[in-house]
Formats: structure tokens, C-alpha cells, sequence
């Protein structure tokens, strides 16, 4: 009893060379993704084991397939390349595609000291969602590594799609593989009848089975015979369908058994449990002419001696052969032996007709597994009993429920696929609910709004209080996003009266946050949040958005360092069920923490793990938020080209929103160019515009702390005292913590009167402003800003002494952070002209500039005495790629060793300071 594929293999020989070209490209650390396709028995795990039959000896081979058992089970095939011996969520982190991602990118990196490595993705579309997302945010993230990765599906553009590899990143080969030639198909059958068939023969068959390899294995199975030598006796069924059938009958009884015991299990199955649901002791011998003849193959389950049918196609083939009835009194034998989840499906398919019990009992385990955690497995169950309970009302309702949960675990696309469905089921409540989380999932969070509004008032004239509750949580996410506060309150409020369920009561706390942040700006939502225990690890996962609001209203309140733990925690433990904030928005505002402590660096690369975590996991709608502070980095950075091709991004998915908060953000990114560039008249119209505009109060008073100091500072510029005075106001007014409010006070009070020509009340707002005590992080953009302005005006009022230390200082924190456009103003007031040309400026900053973004920051990390390893767990990285980047850092600066490297970094920068 071995193990093994007994199909042969002939032909291929043009696809094997692209492999072998791939596996070479990645042995010398350049990573590929190959995506092997074709139809249903074409043969892409044969040329795929082929290949790793032969890589084998110089490559280390990871391997995970697709399996119906697992399918609706987060992570599992994850779990099993992670070598956790289960496919339970917990097992391989939170339910977190970064979480699960960074776990396969340290596996890959340990695997890949030894060897290359072939990363197999067998029969992609039944792989789980989470594991596709996971694998397909390590892909996005190797630069270097020594892996290639192969995937075999039959939807190339759905599996791209679901991995987020469609677009740029990793790079992608396709290898569509089609039917076997007529020389190819002829050594074929030479191989399996040990002779030469003519030609003319062969090519009846070719052209009945377009060459497809299962269509030649069957067809020649159902001739024991073997080929007639009149051509025209050959007769062979028209469909792969037919002629896998009537090769099955060429078995005897008892192999034949199997054969369709195997076709029903959809799994590969141990011998005692084959023995067992036929009632043989003979299960091994009955198998072996099935082996023989290609019909299945041995493998491994559990430790145990497995049998597994050719492929996926063969099974269905088989499957739709077998009488209805005797089929269905299969599936009900093996329910009766396997655990679930895999007993309720085959109970489903076991029932041959409406069957209410059947339908009650997969209500029942949908309810128990969704209690669980399990939400995408209950999912599964309402759908099946959607189409098995007798009454319409049942059907109506599991139907719903199952979407419902679809939508509320991220499967936003799986969701998407129901929306006729739930369209034409009986209008009322549950349906209007389900409608508005699909506009939801669609990133139409004004249509999502109306429905979720009509399913709360609904739900509430029948007298349903709790799935009110329900309703009027997630009508609360959107009043939220829409910028409607009152809306969100009333709905939190109705919502935490009537529920007793955590999870609503957690979507409902931070709705009511946000909405207290929204009428009172960021220190009003955080009051409300005082309930969270401090610790960000103690916050219950229920209340996982809360978290995420709390770090971002702590940003935006001055609470720096704060916001980052929480906001930092929250990106790592995505609980599916338990969370509607966007995946991506707890990075979002990690960026903002980073740049306002003047780690541009760290919110570079926080931007790229962030648009990573977006092409797997996120909406549509994250992709906006992403350029918008790509444009403001590149901005401030001086990069005006890539400034402006992410406005123009941002604003091309703006034009696909149905709400107005697009573009108040646009608007603002927008501003923050122009301020870059030096155009204050802009700046005070752009941002002037947005703020007034009576639809973005809301927004308005939330972001106020970060956009009304530019505002001001801007309107004092142009003239305009009196539109600054009342943003002054503003300020005052508004509740900060820490040296970010006090700095951004003192900023706008010292070019308030600097504008009224009191330059002695703005020299010393200014100097109040830069003595604050740096609590809750040193906003270093921010100090440097108010240091450029006071610098000016001491140089102004001929204090030139003090005027050149003060800008001094700025030019070298602003150098220090990279911010081009201020360095260069500040040594214009000083004199010093513009920044060095390259060839000028030392060999560290002359190389700087032709880096890519990473770099740069792994140059960056090095000069700082990291590790590979540190920073490739910093990065979201394999070591493998930290060496590759930072070799070609050493190639450009013609240096060796991360010593020298670090050396001159750090002398380039003592003779920047000593050219201050």
C-alpha cells in the first residue's frame, strides 16, 4: 500500500522550462508567483507534482490544499502550512490577515535558510478566504526571498483577485495549460497500453477529449481492450461526464464501491473509515486495481493510509452517475459516522427532499457555531438550510442570516454574490437589514444608511426591540461614517437599552464615541470611552472598534504615543464578527502618529503594509484614504510628481462615492500640497472651503486638531486676521492634551499677531509654544514649523544671533525627517542658498535620493544599529528580503559591510549639522 500519483505524465515540456525558469529566478532571490490554469482534469496537479518531483532535491516544499471540510474554517489552510495541526482561528493568531501574513512571512524566512522554496497552492478556489488573504499579503511583501510560489485553480481571476495579486506587487506568471497534442496524447497512451497506437487513431481521440489528459485516462479505462485498430470502431462518449462513467463500470463490484463511496465523501478517506461505511474488511485489496489503473490514488490523512480520487472533476463525473437515491442514502450513512461540520453537509445533500427537521437542526448549529466564533461555518449552515426547510418564511430567514454573517465576518465579495437573492425575498425589517449591509459591503454607506434606518423602525413598530438593537447598531457605523452624530447617538442609545448581546453593545459604545467626538471634538469621544481599561490587551474583543476609535481620537487629541499602542494592537486582532471598522483603519491612523512624531520613515512603511492589508482584506472605499496620505508623505517629503499622481488617484475613486466625507478629505490632502509648495492662498481657500461647508461640521470638529492650525496659520499669511482670529478661537476652545495642542496654539497665536504686526507677542507665543512640557509625544513637524516661523521673525526684527540658531535647528530636524521643501526654506532665510546639487552634497546624501522607499528605510534601520532580523519584523518582512534591499544599497554607495554603511550615515549627518 504506497503512496503516490500512478497518472502518467508526458508532454509539457515548454511549461516545465517556465517553471524551471521560475524555480531559478527564485533560487537566486528574485520570488515568483506562478499561476498554473486550464480546465477540470487538464492535468495542473500532475505537472505541478512533475516539478516538484524534480526541484525536490535542491528545494524545501510547503504544500497546502483547497478541501471542502475546510473551506468556511478562517485560516486553516494557513494553519496547516504553519505546521499547527489544526485549522481552528486561534491557533494561528486573531483572525488577522497582518497577524496571519507576518506568521507566514517568519515561517517562509526560516524555512528558506536552508533551501529555496516552493510554496504549492493546490486547487486555490476551495482554499479558505482568510489563508488566500494571509498568503497573499506575505507574496505582496517579499523583495529577495528565495521562494517560488505555484498555484493551481481553475479561475485565474478570481484567485488573483481574492489574494490581492491582481494588480502591482508581487511578480505574477500565468501558465494557462490546454489539451495534449496529437504526440503528445500518442505517448500517452503508449505509456498506459505499452504501445504505439497509430496516429490516425490517436486523433479521434484527441479531437473527442481536446486532449484533455482525465478525458484520455478515462476513455482508455473504459476500453479494458484497448484501442480497436479500426479507427471507426472506436467509439468514445461525448463528455468527460459519460466516459468517466462508463470507465468506473469496467470495475468490479467491489473496487466500483469504493470508487463511488470516494466520489461521495469529497475527501480523502482512511481505510477503517471506508471499512466501516461499507461494512469490508477488504477495503485495502478492493482499492489496489483502482491505484493500478489511475482511478485513485494513496496518500497520507492523519497518519493513516488514505484514498483519494484522481480529481476533482473525476469526482463530480462519478458523483452525477451514481442513482439519486442510492447517493443520497450515502450521504446519510456517513453523516451518521463524521463529526460535524462535515456530518451537516453531507446531511444536506443526503436529503432528497424539504426536510423541516433537517432545516431546524442546521438553525440550531449555525446558532451554536456563530456563539462560538465560528461565524463564516454558521454562515454555511443558514445557507444550507435555506435551501432545504419546507416553509418559505424559513428559507426567507436563513437565507438572511447566513448573508448577514457574511457581510459582518469581511466575506464581502461571498455576501455580494447573494444580493439578487435577498432582493426578491418578501420586503420587511430582516430584509431591509441585509440590503443596507450589502450596500455596506458594496462601500455605499449612504444607501447602506436608508436601509438600516427602515430595518431599525421596522423592526421596532413589530415590537422586536433586540433585533432592533441589531439594526440600529450598524445603522450607527454608518451615521458614523456620513459624519451624522445625532443619528449615531440615538441609534447607540436605542441600541444599548434593548440588547444584551456584547457584540451589539460594543459596535453601539463605539459608535457613541465617535459621535461625542463628532459634536465635541476628539477629548468629548474619548470621555466617552473612559469605560476601556487601559490595557490595551485587557479591552474584550467586542469592543475591538472602540479600541481602534480610542487610539484614533487620542491622535488626534495630542496623545501621540498612546494612540499607537492602541491603534497598534487593534491592526493585529481583526476578531471576525466582532469588528466593522475597516481592516485597514487602525494603520491609517498609526500613519498619522508616525508623521506627527516626525517618524516619516516608520509612516512610509506603514502606509505600504497598509495598502498590502488592503488589497487582500479591505474595501474599496480604503484605497481613497491610502493616496490621500500617500499625497500628503510625498508632499511634505518633496516629491511633487508622486504627490500629485496620488491626488489624482484619490480623487478618480472619489468620483464612486455616495457620500460627501470623500471630499473633505480630498480637500484636505489637497491643502496640505499647496502648503508644502508655499502657497498659503490656496491652503486658506481649499481648507477655508471644506470647513465651512455646512455637510462637514461634523468632520470638522473631529479633525479640527490636525488641519485648523494650517488654516490659521494660513489665513494669518494671506491678511485675512479676522478669519484667523476666529480659528484661533476655535483652538482655545477645543480640549488637547499634550505638546501637539499646545504647540499648534501657540503656532496660530504667534501668526495671529505677527500678522497685526505685534511681533513681540508672536515671538513670545511662539516661544511659550516650543517650552510646553513634551507630554504624549514630541510632535517634531509641528515644533520645527513654529521653530521656521520664529526663526523668520527674529531674523525680521534683527535679532540675527538668535534668528540663525532657531532656524538651525528647524533645517536640521527637517533634513533629519526628510521634509526637502521646509529644509530648503530654512536655509534660504539663512542665507545658505538652496539644498547641495547632487555630486555636491556627500556621498550618503547623493545615493539617498535614487532609493526606493524601503530602501530607505531598512538603510535607515541599519544606521541605527538593527538587526536583519529586527527589521525584518519591524518591516513585515523576511530577513531574505532586508539582505536583498540592503545589498543594493551597499552596490550604490560601493561600500561593504553594515558598519561602513552605518558610519557614513553617521558622518554624513555630523557634517550636515556642521554645515548648519
Amino acid at each position: 500500500m504506497g503512496t503516490g500519483e500512478s497518472r502518467p505524465f508526458v508532454g509539457r515540456a515548454a511549461e516545465l522550462d517556465r517553471l524551471r525558469r521560475a524555480a531559478r529566478d527564485a533560487a537566486a532571490g528574485r520570488p515568483v508567483v506562478v499561476v498554473v490554469s486550464g480546465p477540470s482534469g487538464v492535468g495542473k496537479t500532475a505537472l505541478v507534482e512533475r516539478f516538484a518531483d524534480e526541484v525536490g532535491g535542491t528545494f524545501g516544499v510547503l504544500c497546502t490544499e483547497g478541501s471542502p471540510r475546510e473551506a468556511e474554517l478562517p485560516f486553516a489552510a494557513a494553519g496547516r502550512l504553519l505546521g499547527r495541526g489544526g485549522p481552528s482561528t486561534l491557533e494561528v493568531g486573531g483572525g488577522s490577515v497582518l497577524e496571519v501574513g507576518g506568521r507566514l512571512i517568519e515561517a517562509l524566512d526560516r524555512a528558506q535558510a536552508a533551501a529555496p522554496v516552493l510554496l504549492r497552492l493546490e486547487d486555490a478556489p476551495r482554499i479558505d478566504a482568510g489563508s488566500l488573504q494571509a498568503c497573499g499579503f506575505a507574496l505582496l511583501r517579499m523583495r529577495g526571498d528565495r521562494v517560488l510560489t505555484v498555484v493551481t485553480t481553475d479561475r485565474p481571476a478570481r484567485t488573483l483577485a481574492e489574494m490581492g495579486l491582481g494588480g502591482r506587487g508581487a511578480r505574477v506568471e500565468q501558465l494557462p495549460l490546454g489539451g495534449l497534442s496529437v504526440s503528445e496524447a500518442r505517448a500517452y497512451v503508449r505509456l498506459r497500453l505499452g504501445r504505439a497506437p497509430s496516429e490516425s487513431r490517436v486523433r479521434t481521440l484527441v479531437e473527442w477529449s481536446q486532449g484533455n489528459p482525465l478525458y484520455l485516462e478515462a476513455a482508455l479505462g473504459a476500453l479494458p481492450g484497448g484501442l480497436p485498430d479500426d479507427p471507426r470502431a472506436l467509439r468514445v462518449p461525448a463528455t468527460l461526464g459519460e466516459v468517466v462513467a462508463e470507465w468506473a463500470r469496467t470495475f468490479a463490484p467491489a473496487s466500483r464501491a469504493v470508487l463511488d463511496l470516494l466520489a461521495v465523501l469529497d475527501a480523502p478517506a482512511p481505510v477503517p473509515l471506508l471499512g466501516r461505511l461499507l461494512g469490508s474488511g477488504t477495503v485495502a485489496a478492493d482499492a489496489e486495481p483502482l491505484v493500478q489503473r489511475g482511478a485513485a490514488v494513496w496518500v497520507r490523512e492523519g497518519g493513516l493510509p488514505a484514498l483519494r480520487l484522481l480529481h476533482a472533476a473525476q469526482r463530480q463525473a462519478l458523483y452525477a452517475a451514481i442513482p439519486q437515491a442510492e447517493r443520497a442514502g450515502a450521504h446519510r450513512r456517513i453523516a451518521e459516522v463524521l463529526q460535524p461540520p462535515a456530518s451537516w453537509r453531507h446531511r444536506v445533500a443526503g436529503a432528497e427532499v424539504y426536510d423541516g427537521d433537517l432545516a431546524a437542526g442546521l438553525r440550531a448549529a449555525a446558532r451554536q457555531e456563530e456563539a462560538a466564533g465560528q461565524s463564516a461555518l454558521a454562515a454555511e449552515y443558514g445557507l444550507a438550510a435555506a435551501q432545504i426547510d419546507p416553509d418559505d418564511r424559513g428559507r426567507r430567514e436563513a437565507l438572511l442570516r447566513a448573508v448577514r454573517l457574511l457581510v459582518v465576518t469581511g466575506r464581502y465579495g461571498a455576501a455580494l454574490e447573494h444580493r439578487e437573492a435577498v432582493a426578491r425575498t418578501a420586503a420587511g425589517p430582516p430584509r431591509a437589514e441585509v440590503l443596507g449591509l450589502l450596500e455596506f459591503a458594496d462601500g455605499r454607506d449612504t444607501a447602506a444608511r436608508l436601509r438600516l434606518r427602515e430595518a431599525w423602525d421596522g423592526h421596532a413598530e413589530r415590537g422586536a426591540l433586540a433585533e432592533g438593537a441589531g439594526a440600529a447598531a450598524e445603522f450607527g457605523v454608518a451615521a458614523c461614517s456620513l459624519g451624522l452624530a445625532d443619528e449615531a447617538l440615538e441609534s447607540a442609545a436605542f441600541a444599548l437599552r434593548h440588547t444584551r448581546s456584547e457584540v451589539v453593545r460594543g459596535m453601539a459604545h463605539a459608535n457613541a464615541a465617535y459621535a461625542e467626538a463628532l459634536r465635541g471634538g476628539p477629548a468629548a469621544g474619548l470621555r466617552r470611552l473612559g469605560y476601556l481599561p487601559a490595557d490595551t490587551e485587557a479591552v474584550p474583543d467586542t469592543e475591538t472598534d472602540a479600541l481602534t476609535h480610542r487610539g484614533t481620537l487620542r491622535m488626534l487629541a495630542g496623545d501621540l504615543t498612546g494612540a499607537l499602542g492602541d491603534l497598534s494592537a487593534a491592526a493585529r486582532r481583526r476578531h471576525l464578527g466582532m469588528s466593522r471598522i475597516s481592516v485597514t483603519a487602525p494603520l491609517l491612523y498609526a500613519v498619522w502618529c508616525h508623521f506627527l512624531l516626525g517618524e516619516w520613515r516608520e509612516a512610509a512603511r506603514t502606509v505600504s503594509v497598509a495598502f498590502d492589508v488592503a488589497r487582500t482584506a479591505g474595501r474599496s472605499v480604503d484605497f481613497f484614504a491610502l493616496h490621500c496620505l500617500g499625497a500628503m508623505l510625498h508632499s511634505f517629503s518633496g516629491r511633487a510628481e508622486e504627490a500629485a499622481a496620488d491626488l489624482h488617484e484619490a480623487a478618480e475613486l472619489a468620483l464612486s462615492a455616495d457620500m460627501a466625507g470623500p471630499s473633505f478629505h480630498l480637500a484636505v490632502s489637497r491643502a496640505v500640497r499647496e502648503f508644502c509648495a508655499g502657497d498659503d492662498e490656496r491652503v486658506a481657500a481649499l481648507l477655508g472651503g471644506a470647513y465651512r461647508e455646512a455637510a462637514h461640521q461634523g468632520r470638522a470638529r473631529v479633525y479640527g486638531p490636525r488641519h485648523l492650525p494650517l488654516l490659521g496659520v494660513a489665513y494669518a499669511r494671506t491678511g485675512e486676521v479676522e478669519r484667523a482670529e476666529e480659528v484661533l478661537r476655535l483652538l482655545e476652545g477645543a480640549e488637547g492634551y499634550g505638546t501637539l495642542a499646545a504647540l499648534s496654539l501657540g503656532w496660530v497665536r504667534g501668526a495671529v499677531a505677527a500678522a497685526r504686526g505685534d511681533g513681540e507677542s508672536a515671538a513670545r507665543a511662539y516661544r511659550t509654544a516650543l517650552s510646553a512640557p513634551r507630554d504624549g509625544g514630541d510632535p517634531l513637524p509641528i515644533r520645527s514649523l513654529v521653530r521656521l516661523d520664529l526663526g523668520t521673525l527674529l531674523l525680521e526684527r534683527g535679532e540675527t544671533g538668535a534668528g540663525r540658531a532657531v532656524l538651525g535647528e528647524a533645517e536640521a530636524a527637517f533634513t533629519a525627517m526628510g521634509a526637502a521643501p521646509f529644509a530648503a526654506r530654512c536655509r534660504a532665510r539663512l542665507g545658505d542658498g538652496p539644498a547641495p546639487a547632487a555630486g555636491s552634497a556627500g556621498p550618503v546624501a547623493e545615493v539617498w535620493r535614487s532609493l526606493s522607499e524601503r530602501e530607505r528605510d531598512i538603510a535607515e534601520l541599519v544606521a541605527r544599529g538593527w538587526t536583519n532580523r529586527e527589521i525584518a519584523h519591524e518591516l513585515y518582512l523576511s530577513a531574505k528580503t532586508v539582505e536583498y534591499h540592503l545589498g543594493n544599497v551597499y552596490a550604490r554607495l560601493g561600500i561593504e559591510g553594515r558598519r561602513r554603511l552605518r558610519d557614513l550615515v553617521q558622518r554624513e549627518r555630523a557634517q550636515e549639522r556642521a554645515r548648519e
